[in-house]
């Protein structure tokens, strides 16, 4: 008997409202003729693809990403729009580069991969036949939306990906909660009321 392979990766996943928001005012502007949008409810940010892994690895991912639970949560800003080569349409971050880089390089360390460089995004959209001069314009309108919003980093997902012909659907298989962030107030040692 074959087992079964899941195609996996390590996720954030971000707030349903921010999805819908995204899908709002930035998705619209980007012409489906050329480009493959990416499903709002499939936004996220991937810290590690794994490829296809049998479903028996799950339980060895799992015990291996368990000390990630002392990582400390963060805030993230998304506040740049970019390309890869004209072939993807991404939204970046400023505020929380270095905490998503350092959660990227703690994860590889826990799976014992050397992956290399790691750049926090979420993909909007995937280039169909769009030539470079058009993608650069498309790139200058999406920022012009000024689009800015902060997120909670609260946990770490190992998502399985399932290719359709609609596109791929994406399921939780388990998440991992990271230590509550500190609040300024009390790294500082100052009590309310002082």
């Amino acid at each position: 008997m074959t087992s079964e392979n899941l195609r996996l990766f390590f996720a954030v996943n971000i707030p349903k409202e921010v999805k819908e928001e995204i899908a709002e005012k930035l998705l619209p502007l980007i012409p489906k003729e050329k480009w493959r949008k990416v499903l709002p409810e499939n936004l996220h940010v991937t810290i590690e693809f794994l490829g296809h892994l049998p479903r028996e690895a799950v339980n060895g991912l799992e015990g291996k990403v368990q000390e990630l639970e002392s990582f400390e949560g963060f805030e993230a800003e998304m506040n740049c729009i970019g390309q890869f080569k004209g072939r993807v349409l991404w939204i970046g971050f400023g505020k929380g580069t270095e905490d998503f880089n350092l959660l990227g390089r703690k994860l590889q360390e826990a799976l014992e991969l050397r992956n290399g460089r790691f750049h926090a995004h979420i993909t909007l959209a995937r280039n169909k036949g769009m030539g470079k001069k058009e993608t650069d314009a498309l790139v200058e309108r999406l920022r012009a939306a000024g689009f800015k919003k902060t997120i909670e980093v609260k946990s770490l997902e190992l998502m399985q990906s399932e290719l359709h012909k609609a596109g791929p659907e994406y399921s939780v298989v388990f998440s991992r909660e990271f230590r509550a962030r500190e609040q300024a107030a009390s790294k500082k040692g100052i009590q309310a009321g002082q």
